[in-house]
């Protein structure tokens, strides 16, 4: 009697055994270290939730031991130790878990201070929308989920480009991002600029501005944004801004409010982009993707 095998069950067997990562490995990070692994990690910290939402995309929530303190997704996470932030970790603690391999933010002190005690770290963090993509990469690499990360790559950059393809024939709608009511935007350059643009947004901040500008708020008000996306705590003082109550996107009640989840999606280089550039365009073209909605998820910490 022939046996016959689905081919995808096939081919993810021979591609697993393919792309399976060989020890000792090396990798150089975003400070130009060469991180060397002698044998697949089993007990990683990560200290940016964008590292620990990955991480479990790629199946290998098991091997987290401790996470920072602003991680609140996905629940899996929940009880495992907080640590810190990325900028204000908490050393001692992390130590006593015997960490074989942590995950740092290029720019924090924290790799210095650990690999000063013998601490294997990998440092590095996606600034931009192709680098989150390159992150799912190493990271697979690094805990031996090589084909789970080129899968995920597959996944994410797919259904962000299957929204992008829809949008292109729509006509594009202005829109002003807030991070907070100082008022810090985002730029085109920025991976959230990227994903604004996929959603078929125009982006009024403009590329020299760099990719996260503090803006006059006279700069928005003269720009007249047709869509403004806002926090909920925010956004009910927005027409009281002075100058503000005249927008096109307060005249015509195109003010989208984003709650702690939603927001957490959008500010993350990583597997949540999908929601972030879905709960876009829902925003900018809710006549083609319907009635903006939050990001389901753990609420923030």
């Amino acid at each position: 009697m022939k046996v016959s095998v689905p081919l995808t069950a096939w081919w993810l067997t021979l591609a697993s055994a393919a792309l399976a990562a060989p020890y000792p490995l090396s990798v150089t990070d975003d400070l130009g270290v060469t991180v060397t692994l002698e044998r697949e990690p089993e007990r990683v910290v990560a200290m940016m939730p964008s590292h620990t939402e990955t991480l479990c995309a790629l199946d290998a929530c098991d091997k987290l031991v401790g996470v920072d303190d602003f991680t609140n997704y996905p629940p899996e996470t929940d009880d495992l130790p907080r640590l810190g932030g990325a900028f204000s970790p908490n050393i001692e603690a992390i130590l006593a878990l015997e960490p074989d391999l942590v995950l740092a933010d290029e720019s924090s002190d924290l790799a210095a201070a650990l690999r000063n005690a013998g601490v294997t770290v990998y440092a590095g963090t996606a600034q931009t929308f192709d680098e989150a993509f390159e992150k799912f990469a190493v990271l697979g690499q690094l805990v031996n989920r090589e084909l789970e990360a080129a899968l995920l790559v597959e996944r994410v950059r797919g259904e962000i480009e299957a929204i992008a393809a829809q949008t292109e024939a729509l006509e594009g709608v202005s829109v002003y991002y807030e991070i907070d009511p100082t008022p810090f935007s985002v730029g085109p350059g920025s991976f959230i600029g990227v994903l604004l643009a996929k959603a078929g947004g125009e982006n009024i901040v403009t590329e020299d501005l760099g990719d996260f500008p503090q803006l006059d708020p006279e700069y928005v008000i003269a720009a007249d944004p047709e869509v403004i996306i806002v926090s909920e705590e925010d956004a009910g003082a927005l027409p009281e801004r002075p100058g503000w109550a005249g927008i096109s996107a307060v005249q015509q009640g195109r003010v989208v409010t984003t709650d702690a989840v939603t927001r957490d999606a959008i500010s993350r280089p990583g597997p949540r982009m999908v929601e972030a550039v879905r709960f876009f365009a829902r925003a900018l073209h809710p006549e083609v993707f319907g009635e903006p909605e939050a990001v389901r998820g753990a609420a923030s910490r």
